[in-house]
């Protein structure tokens, strides 16, 4: 069995970076020779006076492929480090003579490739995982594809069109959607103008699709679809790769397929899967923040696949529908700032009052006290508890706004962040509110060292752990489950889960709003809004799931920091 997946692996070299149009170069599994012209033996031959005759070769060695040096004068850099031999991974950088070429795997199988629900669609989508053959696939960086896009004027002699009107048409389809999209106040509503403009200036395309990388694994969101007027697959399985998907975001790079009625497959079987030879184009859609998701269209109409021109397009779409997301992002985070300043200025302010008009109460709590022991009036003595609880909460709540209001340094520093979990438990387990609480510690094996804020991971991981505390009086048996993971994306997940009432459906879209507290008097509903502060700050995410009777589970994600 393991036989024959080595049989099946597949892996690629591409030049990077990748600026114009380039196929990937298959490696076999058998030992592959590259080297500069005339050499024997070669199954890649790279014309660079620096490369030797017989530079290097790459083979594999069970699930592992390798690179080796051939003892070449200039030597074999694998991630900027001279290796003699050395493991490879998807996405090195491979340096031979002047050349740089990413090594790419293409693996066996694909798993969990898209969540359970799709959000954002209208229709139905069923999604297979079906890999294509990396051998009919062009790619090209895409900011140079988007480039290449608005600066072209001459074309291939093959076009159905004539280049220069074609790309004039689609171009002023192109600033229509520009126009358009200035008016438009939902990302949502930005990525359906997106892929209906791929649909009206590419009539060949069955179907085009937004999709996003989740930011706790390596599944996918689909945030936008649409099919073809001519569709004659709506209803069945759309075939989706997982490679295709991971090296555009990875690598930022559009891919094509064309020609594909050329397929070696097609020539040999009438019978073939009429999926099998579909012709896809994939380009990222990248913020200045980061990659923000993908934009993918297929054709399965052998008479006129998808071409590096429409390539070249779809990543122009891909940079307008990006731009706009960033600025929609900009304009939210702008308002939302504005917000948060007012909102720090009156809590400061309303706080310092309140703690001013403490320091009188206080001094006349003292007196009050002292009267009453004297005279043991226990009516007086009961209310007299109320206005003191009723104090106390005045004082934590002013206490609590100023700790919201104001910007601590943060001291970001790697931690063990498993020990620090474990250096805590006496915190976490001996409060008043946590106590007769089962605890229960599943720690990552990997012992994740991450740069964080020590002292407000802590509070923000108490605050989480006493709200979910809250959730469990008066259930019998409750527990709280501490766990830490770090996810293939890079990312650390550290959650807090409770078995208690959970949280009602209509509460759920108000939990991390300021304020917003369903413990009365005794909560000041600023708790989990400071936790999500700390996230934010950190660059990560505050996320929950909550199902009511059976509990909830809050997770903070931080990213890989450099």
């Amino acid at each position: 069995m393991n036989t024959a997946k080595h049989e099946t692996k597949k892996a690629y070299l591409i030049p990077y970076p990748v600026e114009s149009f380039a196929k990937p170069i298959l490696i076999s599994n058998k030992r592959t020779y590259i080297g500069r012209s005339n050499a024997d033996h070669l199954q890649i031959e790279l014309d660079d006076r620096h490369i030797s005759r017989k530079h290097a070769c790459i083979h594999a060695e069970g699930n592992q492929f390798h690179i080796e040096d051939l003892g070449s004068q200039n030597g074999t850099y694998l991630n900027n480090r001279r290796i003699t031999k050395a493991p490879l991974s998807s996405h090195d950088r491979i340096v031979l003579g002047s050349l740089t070429y990413l090594f790419l795997l293409q693996p066996d199988e694909a798993c969990d490739l898209f969540s359970e629900t799709p959000i954002g669609t209208s229709d139905t989508i069923d999604v297979s995982l079906q890999e294509i053959d990396f051998s009919d696939i062009w790619a090209q960086n895409a900011d140079q594809a988007a480039r290449g896009f608005l600066h072209q004027t001459t074309g291939d002699a093959s076009e159905a069109l004539p280049l220069d009107k074609l790309a004039h048409t689609r171009l002023s389809l192109l600033y229509q959607l520009s126009e358009d999209l200035r008016t438009t106040s939902k990302a949502g509503e930005i990525y359906e103008k997106g892929i209906a403009l791929i649909m009206k200036a590419m009539p060949e395309a069955e179907y085009a699709l937004v999709a996003r990388r989740s930011a706790s694994d390596d599944s996918f969101n689909i945030l936008s679809f649409q099919y073809g007027g001519q569709c004659q697959t709506k209803g069945d399985k759309i075939p989706i790769s997982h490679t295709v998907f991971d090296w555009v975001l990875t690598e930022k790079v559009t891919l094509v397929s064309e020609n594909i009625s050329e397929d070696q497959r097609f020539q040999e079987s009438e019978s073939i899967s009429f999926h099998d030879l579909r012709s896809i184009v994939c380009a990222p859609i990248n913020g200045k923040s980061g990659s923000i998701g993908l934009l993918y269209a297929q054709a399965n109409n052998l008479l006129s696949p998808f071409t590096r021109d429409d390539a070249k397009f779809v990543s122009a779409v891909a940079n307008e529908i990006a731009l706009n997301i960033d600025n929609l992002r900009l304009q939210k985070e702008m308002l939302r700032n504005e917000r948060m300043a007012a909102i720090g200025l009156t809590m400061s302010n309303l706080a310092h009052n309140i703690k001013n008009l403490l320091a009188v109460n206080q001094a006349a709590a003292q007196l009050m006290d002292t009267h009453i022991k004297e005279n043991d009036y226990t009516r007086i003595d009961r209310h007299w508890q109320w206005i003191k609880s009723s104090l106390d909460g005045i004082s934590k709540l002013s206490t609590t706004m100023l700790e919201y209001a104001k910007e601590d340094e943060f001291r970001i520093k790697p931690l063990d962040i498993n020990a620090l979990i474990l250096a805590n438990r006496h915190l976490f387990e001996e409060s008043p509110a946590s106590r007769g609480l089962k605890f229960v510690y599943t720690l990552s094996q990997e012992d994740p060292i991450w740069a964080v804020d020590e002292i407000q991971l802590q509070q923000a991981m108490l605050n989480l752990i006493l709200n979910a505390a809250d959730a469990l009086k008066g259930k019998e048996e409750g527990r709280i489950s501490i766990s830490t993971s770090v996810a293939n994306a890079g990312n650390l997940m550290i959650s807090v889960a409770d078995n208690g009432r959970g949280i009602p459906e209509q509460d759920k879209r108000k939990v991390l709003d300021l304020f917003f507290t369903t413990k009365g008097t005794k909560g000041t509903g600023l708790g989990l809004p400071m936790v999500q502060k700390f996230v934010d700050r950190s660059g990560g995410q505050l996320q929950f799931q909550s199902e009511e009777g059976k509990g909830s589970v809050f997770t903070m994600i931080f990213p890989k920091t450099t």
